[in-house]
């Protein structure tokens, strides 16, 4: 298994509301992993307005905007980062938020995208194909979501949802890195639906590859394994009962009749959730099942919900 590394975080920002919580995150992270910060700004065409003495309004080019919007930046960066140990950039762009960041991304050659995901109930909780989702499904690395007012720094109790789906490798890489660089508690969470025995028989399997390799590497860890008709339910209970800094999951698009409404599993997660998620999409290659030895286990324990 590769060693995945976090040398480039693109943060997208906003000079006119800068969230304190998500600079404060990257740059916990940034000094971490001693990895560079990417400030991106993208200004949205229709704001290249403004209305002149004689209340006509004029276009301002788009070069000018940029720049202007750069140096904002800039001026706001070095005075408030300027006693601060890592590296960054600002950058600025135009058009659509979502298209802007994945292409900034790409360019950057990012290893992880921190980007903020406004407050929403109800039905909003529930919508898709806004700015995050398209960035997840659509951006060449991991997306880290942060619900706005979620002070976190450090990363001490994290929780591995795992689910019978494609993409526990290339997650639990990640994560590894993670763990390591906060010397954090992973707490594995197993789930199936109660009424699928080829669901359990699945998990089963990747229990077991992934219990081999936290042994390997010497993670501290608790596995757990629910039956569940309500997976998400499940895990953001497990969250909060033990306090977790981060939640881990699998960006894919499965979902259910049930889940005609609601969306898959991860964008209910990233809706729902009080505290920074990091999703990870899976590789196109499907999970091989790689069964481990006779080797001292970690203690397997069954959760009820």
């Amino acid at each position: 298994m590769k060693t995945q590394t976090i040398s480039r975080i693109l943060v997208p920002v906003d000079p006119n509301n800068l969230s304190l919580e998500i600079i404060n995150l990257a740059i916990a992270m940034s000094q971490r992993h001693k990895a560079e910060i990417r400030l991106l700004h993208v200004i949205n065409p229709e704001q290249y307005a403004f209305i002149s003495v004689d209340s006509l309004a004029v276009s301002v080019p788009r070069e000018e905007a940029i720049n202007t919007d750069t140096q904002r930046l800039q001026q706001w960066a070095s005075a408030t980062l300027s006693d601060q140990v890592f590296s960054y950039t600002v950058e600025c762009r135009t058009g659509g938020l979502a298209a802007r960041i994945v292409d900034a991304a790409t360019d950057f050659k990012a290893d992880l995208i921190v980007m903020s995901k406004p407050s929403t109930s109800g039905l909003l909780q529930f919508m898709i194909g806004t700015e995050a989702y398209y960035v997840i499904k659509h951006a060449p690395c991991p997306v880290m979501t942060v619900p706005e007012h979620a002070s976190v720094g450090d990363f001490r109790q994290i929780l591995f949802p795992l689910r019978p789906v494609p993409g526990v490798e290339t997650k639990y890489d990640f994560t590894r890195t993670i763990v390591r660089h906060n010397n954090a508690h992973l707490t594995v969470l197993g789930l199936h639906n109660q009424h699928d025995p080829e669901q359990g028989e699945a998990l089963n399997g990747k229990l077991a590859v992934l219990k081999k390799w936290i042994l390997d590497d010497a993670i501290e860890a608790d596995l757990l394994r629910s039956e569940t008709d309500s997976a998400v339910n499940t895990v953001l209970q497990q969250a909060q009962g033990q306090k977790s800094d981060l939640i881990i999951i699998t960006a894919d698009s499965t979902a259910n009749v049930r889940q005609l409404f609601t969306g898959p599993f991860f964008k209910q997660i990233i809706s729902r959730a009080t505290i920074p998620v990091l999703s990870i999409k899976p590789q196109t290659a499907e999970f091989e099942r790689r069964l481990p030895g006779q080797e001292a286990s970690i203690p397997l324990l069954s959760i009820t919900a």
